[in-house]
């Protein structure tokens, strides 16, 4: 038996993993659960995913294991479901949370519309794009705090707005630079836990402490106590290592001008 769909055709073998698997409205599948499906050896589930990953039915997440592409992602295993939607069956299990752009856009603190949906979680995994959108993994040694969120009828880990923000201030390259994250500070002003915000800034990096009572008391939101420094830090090292300025208070070397990061007041 031959299976073809628009061209691309399908042995008996796989024909069965695709039905089997369709059934089961499998997600995450790995080569042990194919081979024990299939009643297959190892080496013969490896060549059977080998094959379904050339045709895009299978999408290789890691050594061994696979996101299942069903029927009606049609040829080149995307479909349009909902995204967001699909982290908890991507993800299977795992600590996890989403963060930066997706999660700005999910609590209205930009209007940009998100290009990928970052997840940030302990274990190292290798970007893929699946859904129609990419996967980002942003890797770090300590999870954050998170909270569920409804995305239609699933449940999504996503980054807490206190949270997200030590987040953009930790790593701006994520989230478009500190400017990004002085937006949605502001943005998110009535939103924010302050004590929250500052008890979770007291674990996080003397950076990032020093970036959050900088963008806060130039947005005059709140005020902020710097602490004992010792040496300096960027503002956004994510931008140009150009020091325009230095802000002694919070023992930081401005490469950011102020005009730059408020000209989203403008728009």
């Amino acid at each position: 038996m031959c299976f073809d769909m628009q061209n691309i055709r399908f042995g008996e073998m796989e024909s069965k993993a695709l039905f089997a698997l369709e059934e089961r409205e499998a997600g995450i599948i790995t080569l042990g659960q194919l081979a024990a499906m299939l009643r297959l050896t190892h080496v013969q589930a490896w060549g059977l995913a080998s094959r379904l990953v050339r045709k895009h039915r299978l999408i290789r997440l890691k050594r061994g294991t696979y996101l299942f592409a069903p029927m009606k992602a049609g040829p080149k295993g995307e479909w349009s479901e909902d995204a967001l939607g699909a982290v908890p069956k991507l993800m299977e299990g795992r600590e996890y949370y989403v963060g930066f752009w997706a999660a700005l856009s999910h609590y209205g603190l930009t209007e940009q519309i998100p290009l990928n949906i970052q997840l940030v979680t302990r274990g190292q995994q290798r970007h893929f794009r699946a859904l129609q959108t990419s996967f980002e993994f942003v890797q770090v040694r300590r999870l954050g705090e998170w909270k569920m969120e409804k995305i239609g009828a699933h449940d999504v880990k996503m980054a807490t707005v206190e949270q997200l923000i030590l987040d953009c201030l930790s790593m701006p390259e994520k989230c478009g630079g500190v400017k990004m994250a002085c937006q949605a500070i502001w943005t998110a002003q009535e939103k924010v836990d302050w004590k929250k915000l500052e008890t979770l800034a007291s674990k996080s990096n003397d950076a990032v402490r020093r970036r959050l009572g900088y963008v806060c008391e130039l947005l005059n939101v709140r005020k902020m106590k710097p602490g004992r420094l010792a040496g300096w830090r960027w503002l956004d090292p994510s931008a140009k290592k150009q020091a325009l300025a230095k802000s002694e208070k919070w023992g930081l070397v401005l490469n950011v001008g102020e005009k730059q990061l408020m000209e989203w007041r403008e728009t």
